[in-house]
């Protein structure tokens, strides 16, 4: 049996409900229609409202697909760490630090403040608080998820060690990068 084109069925319910002349009946018919063949509940309507087996089975199709999907909490973002000293009495300032070293772009800036934090501040845990705290005070755009980009860093340059992401490490690879690495040498031109 071949199909029937969308404009021919339009034509076809357009012919048939004008010639119903009480607006009740063509309600009732036009809701039938919009339970059986429609793919979500009729506007406005309770799910409770009819009791035939037409308006349950649209029913029973919602809640097998609420049911099976899980309501995620939404992840919280980084805090600021309010007791973080980023400009320390005796030490480098992190603002001073970050204009010698210059990094360009996530991966070395998540390197360069785990960096300070481990061996300027000598901050025994750092943690993506702790980061994101550096990223405010240079006012850096932060990513929009920086633990991944912490991750990242750490996947695909190797310069941090996130396996436990309350206790961020700095590799040797992350040390070399800061200490002997940045800024960037410039190429010199020779003709």
């Amino acid at each position: 049996m071949a199909g029937i084109s969308e404009i021919d069925a339009i034509r076809t319910i357009d012919d048939a409900l004008s010639q119903i002349t009480d607006s009740a009946s063509r309600d009732r018919i036009l809701r039938w229609a919009w339970q059986k063949y429609a793919s979500e509940p009729l506007p406005g309507e309770r799910p409770d409202m009819e009791d035939s087996d037409a308006a349950r089975k649209p029913q029973k199709r919602r809640e097998g697909k609420s049911t099976a999907r899980k309501k995620r909490k939404p992840k919280s973002g980084p805090t600021i760490v309010k007791d973080l000293n980023l400009r320390p009495k005796g030490k480098k300032p992190f603002a001073d630090f970050i204009a010698e070293k210059q990094p360009s772009d996530n991966q070395e800036k998540c390197t360069v403040a785990v960096y300070y934090l481990k061996h300027e501040l000598d901050q025994k845990t750092v943690d993506a608080n702790h980061v994101f705290t550096c990223y405010k005070s240079a006012t850096w755009r932060v990513p929009a998820d920086l633990e991944n980009a912490l991750s990242l860093t750490a996947h695909r340059k190797g310069w941090l060690d996130t396996s436990d992401m309350k206790d961020i490490k700095l590799t040797t690879h992350g040390e070399n990068l800061v200490e002997h690495d940045l800024p960037p040498k410039l190429k010199s031109s020779k003709k």
